[in-house]
């Protein structure tokens, strides 16, 4: 069946009509062509519905509360940054509440330490025996 609709196809990039006699041949054609395609859409459907759930197992969503917990803000401010994209947050199509991956909001929270602007006392000593200040001292 797949030889004759390739021969279809063939044919039609070859001609731009059909006479009428060649009508019942291309259906068949078209037709073995159509149910091939459904079983590989089938099947290629299968197999991704069996990686969406091997993904879903390996992710640990969490919710809004556990998420407020991780990072130390209120919910308005993580609603906000999830909006603007600011942190990686998911909604499923068609569903009001984002979820969270714990893991990603651990890396926000080690991946936005800031470094102290205090001057450490080894850095202040360094400065005065080499008799100048910092340019921020004034500040």
């Amino acid at each position: 069946m797949i030889s004759a609709s390739v021969e279809f196809t063939a044919f039609t990039m070859t001609q731009d009509s059909l006479s009428f006699d060649q009508l019942p041949g291309a259906v068949m054609s078209l037709t073995a062509l159509v149910k091939e395609l459904s079983r590989e859409v089938c099947e290629l459907r299968g197999q991704l519905a069996a990686l969406n759930e091997n993904s879903k197992q390996s992710v640990n969503f969490i919710g809004i509360d556990r998420a407020c917990s991780i990072l130390g803000k209120a919910k308005s401010t993580i609603y906000a940054l999830a909006r603007e994209g600011k942190l990686p947050a998911y909604k499923d199509p068609g569903d009001k509440e984002w979820k969270f991956i714990e893991d990603e909001l651990v890396n926000v929270v080690k991946g936005n330490k800031s470094v102290s602007k205090i001057q450490s006392f080894e850095d202040m000593e360094a400065n005065l025996r080499k008799g100048t200040r910092p340019r921020n001292w004034a500040k």
